[in-house]
């Protein structure tokens, strides 16, 4: 144990939940009664004549086919009683919600005292049938005519007639836009020569499984008059998804380009959207270097894997990942997997176990690994290690996952050790848009269901490359600074195209973004120079906010760095595409002739989120320390991802990155985010404690409306003094998701401090309203004066819990981190006298 370890809250005081604050909400001026109904007949005329003609089409059809169509409606603001009054309206069927793009005021709809500002608005999207249509519309006409048809619980319907500006059935252009299929396509046709290409059709969710049973059975007689064939199937009731995996001949999918809106398929009512087949997948070159190390010998019996990886098969008889991976491989990827194309499921299994390894940290640990990437050999004896396309990745992942940890409580796994998933893939056809994608639904779901934490990499692009506008000779001449600035203004510039890959914005997960940063000494050549400056935030990181206007990615870390050289055709800048440094050093497939053991220089965002994965394994072992010191005991299992969650995000600033970043820029505190999340970690602040800092650890579990409060005893003497001090609090859970909500957490849990007003109040780092949108609330306070401060006087820190996008969810548990220091160089002893403090606390209430 540390001289001065991390300690334990007392039990908290139970409270009623802290009211949240927000802003006044803007008033929108909308038309009268009459009017809207003038406004909207037309297009509700066209939804009755579409469903007529559907019918017509249908007459011949099995009995009991009830023609439906998805029906869109745009509205302005947000009627949240609508999804309430649809799920009790017979014939309604609800399928999602999700932001709008900003709608332009005009004379009906527009701000009061803001007449030129956007709208904001949302969409609705619902399947009905005729009748239902019909008795909408009926109960609208009669509702224009002064009268009150609309019963108790069903408000939310003539509320959504009165913020609708738009009206209209979901189209083919909804299932292509938007969605990368279309540029899938082509390039499918470019370079895939007579080979069929596969791509996903999601379909739209319905709660009945009929209806979803006969939806599929109506794509697939479509798909193979098509002359194509339906490969996969996969429905997940719990995150609302149901997709199928397709292959269509080369001249079928030529028609989609030439003219998808005259193709049948695309024009299927139960359709959502045309999709991609997952394409993450992994360059990698040959030309590795003889690693001549010496193995490390672990005495005794290695524990029970903490950390399981889903990625590639690795090297299991390296000797720096010799007797310390324990491979479970089902499908039998490892046939056919040569051991020269195993090369980034072994960098990641050494990442986690040995870090960086210029930096010397192996751990006497082992992990889990789920292959679920395969080596694809290209004519030139390059290879890449991706997705197999007959495959779909969210699929894929429920089973492995469901595979680990079992069905139900009764049903083992085989690796229900395992507390934490490293994820180090990034799907290069899902940017984050408007909506979560299936596989971030997903890890949200598994990691609440069963309490494990995802931590994911943001995704790399390295196609940024191609958009720096000056040749590699005039970016050589710049100055390192100068060349810096000139890399940001491009990313800025085109940051609408490097936004983050699915399935980064996970709301449960940690998701972990690249510095350009490692422990290379290597210098620049004439040949080879440096993009931006050493330790800033990687060009090839994925970029931006998170869903909702989430702080996503959540850290940066080492994400090694890569030389940018000229392209002898365009003189243009390009990535050296080799394996030597600098970069994070990785075990690797064998040197050469294969007779030596290899090591190679490896860079991405892959890199940081796996380094994480390395510090959580340190965290873990600090964490039994502290419990077993305190408690004598283990921390419960279930807690341990939360614990994790909270403490790797803990010693989280921007401290050295922040003035260096606005220079570069030119971004303000409120965007910083963009650039640095909840900033870069120190995981030594939250290994021991210090003379100057203290640092706490509370769990506990709420409810909707109710409250836990933590007392925090500060009997610091800072009266006569001015002194610099900090008060850092974390606060991280898993929440339940909805997922055809447009607000998708179902809980929200969030802090308050209180007392703290003279200690510590001026807020660092992040916006005071953007910490609160995930499950994740990081803050620091600091101030530096000189205050009348009792030592009899606490902060206390309440922690609150409300509903958001669901009911009847449980108790929700949770883990804080607080951490309260003043400057080193006035000489006050923190620990001692909060810890003493602290402890006759525990002892009154023992008593």
């Amino acid at each position: 144990m540390p001289e001065r370890p991390i300690i334990l809250f007392p039990t908290p005081e139970r409270a009623s939940k802290e009211k949240g604050q927000g802003f006044p909400p803007l008033i929108v001026k909308r038309p009268p009664v009459s009017r809207q109904y003038d406004r909207l007949r037309p297009a509700f005329k066209e939804l009755q004549e579409a469903f007529e003609k559907k019918r017509i089409q249908l007459q011949d059809s099995p009995a009991g086919m009830d023609p439906e169509y998805a029906v869109v409606f745009e509205v302005v603001g947000s009627v949240n009683s609508f999804y309430s009054a649809v799920m009790r309206s017979k014939g309604l069927d609800w399928l999602f919600e999700q932001d709008a793009i900003a709608i332009e005021p005009s004379e009906e709809f527009y701000y009061v005292g803001k007449e030129e500002a956007p709208i904001s608005g949302k969409i609705y999207c619902l399947m009905s049938n005729q009748k239902a249509l019909e008795e909408l519309l009926h109960s609208w006409d009669r509702f224009s005519k002064g009268e009150d048809v609309f019963a108790r619980g069903y408000k939310g319907l003539r509320d959504i007639f009165m913020n609708i500006v738009n009206v209209r059935q979901w189209n083919a252009a909804d299932r292509i836009a938007e969605t990368g299929v279309m540029e899938y396509w082509k390039d499918s046709l470019s370079i895939d020569g007579d080979e069929t290409v596969p791509f996903e059709i999601e379909l739209f969710y319905r709660r009945d499984e009929d209806k979803r049973k006969n939806a599929e059975r109506i794509v697939s007689i479509e798909i193979e008059k098509n002359e194509g064939k339906v490969l996969r199937s996969c429905v997940i009731e719990e995150i609302a998804y149901h997709a199928i995996l397709v292959q269509m001949p080369r001249n079928q999918v030529q028609r989609f380009v030439e003219s998808y809106d005259e193709v049948k398929l695309v024009r299927i009512d139960d359709i959502m959207y045309f999709r991609p087949i997952c394409q993450a997948a992994f360059q990698s070159m040959t030309e590795n270097e003889r690693w001549n190390g010496k193995a490390e010998t672990f005495n005794g019996t290695l524990p029970d894997p903490i950390i399981g990886i889903f990625d590639g098969m690795p090297l299991q008889n390296h000797p720096l990942l010799y007797n310390r991976v324990v491979v479970d491989d089902p499908e039998g990827y490892e046939q056919g997997y040569q051991v020269k194309h195993r090369a980034h499921g072994t960098a990641m299994a050494s990442l986690i176990l040995n870090g960086d390894l210029n930096k010397e940290e192996i751990l006497n640990q082992r992990v889990y690994l789920r292959p679920i990437l395969k080596a694809k050999v290209f004519p030139n004896g390059e290879f890449s290690e991706e997705v197999p396309p007959d495959c779909m990745i969210v699929d894929k992942i429920h089973a492995a996952v469901i595979r680990m940890f079992g069905t139900n409580d009764d049903s083992k796994g085989v690796a229900i050790s395992v507390r934490i998933i490293n994820l180090s893939i990034g799907d290069a056809a899902r940017q984050l848009a408007t909506e979560m994608s299936p596989l971030a639904r997903l890890l949200d779901y598994l990691a609440y269901r069963y309490k494990v934490l995802f931590i994911v990499s943001a995704g790399n692009h390295p196609e940024f490359e191609m958009m720096i506008e000056c040749s590699f000779d005039e970016l050589k001449n710049k100055s390192i600074e100068e060349r810096s600035k000139e890399i940001y203004r491009v990313i800025v510039h085109n940051q609408r195209n490097l936004k983050l890959l699915s399935p980064g914005e996970q709301m449960n997960g940690l998701t972990i973004g690249a510095l350009y940063d490692d422990y290379c000494d290597t210098i620049e050549t004439g040949r080879a120079v440096f993009a931006v400056e050493k330790g800033l935030p990687s060009p090839i990181s994925a970029f931006g906010r998170g869903y909702q206007s989430m702080i996503t990615p959540d850290l940066y870390y080492m994400g090694g760095r890569k030389f940018l050289r000229e392209d002898v055709i365009s003189k243009n800048s390009r990535w050296v595409r080799s394996n030597s440094a600098p970069g994070c050093k990785v075990a690797a497939p064998p040197y050469n002739d294969g007779t030596m053991h290899g090591q190679s220089y490896s860079y991405g965002t892959s890199d940081a989120a796996a380094l994480i994965s390395h510090e959580a394994l340190k965290c873990y072992e600090v964490l039994q320390d502290i419990y077993i010191n305190e408690t004598g005991s283990l921390p419960d299992r279930d807690m341990i991802p939360i614990l994790i969650k909270a403490m790797l995000v803990h010693g989280a600033s921007w401290d050295r990155l922040y003035n260096r970043m606005s220079e570069l820029t030119g971004a303000n505190r409120q965007n910083m985010e963009q650039w640095l999340g909840n900033g870069i970690p120190d995981i030594s602040r939250v290994e021991a404690c210090a003379e100057n800092r203290i640092t706490l650890i509370g769990t506990g579990a709420l409810k909707r409306d109710e409250g836990n409060v933590f007392h925090l005893p500060l009997p610091v003497d800072i009266s006569s003094k001015v002194i610099k001090r900090r008060l850092t609090v974390t606060l991280a859970y898993f929440s339940p998701v909805v997922p055809q909500r447009q607000a998708y957490r179902g809980i929200k849990l969030w802090f308050d401090v209180e007392g703290a007003e003279k200690l510590a109040d001026g807020r660092m780092n992040t916006d005071y309203h953007r910490v609160r949108k995930g499950t994740l609330q990081h803050e620091i306070f600091e101030r530096v004066s000189a205050e009348s401060w009792d030592e009899g006087n606490e902060i206390c820190i309440r922690v609150s819990c409300k509903e958001e996008a669901g009911k009847g969810f449980g108790l929700i548990p949770y883990a804080l981190f607080v951490t309260f220091e003043v400057a080193e160089e006035h000489n006050v002893d923190v620990y001692s006298k909060v810890a003493n403090k602290i402890k006759q606390l525990v002892k009154n209430v023992g008593d």
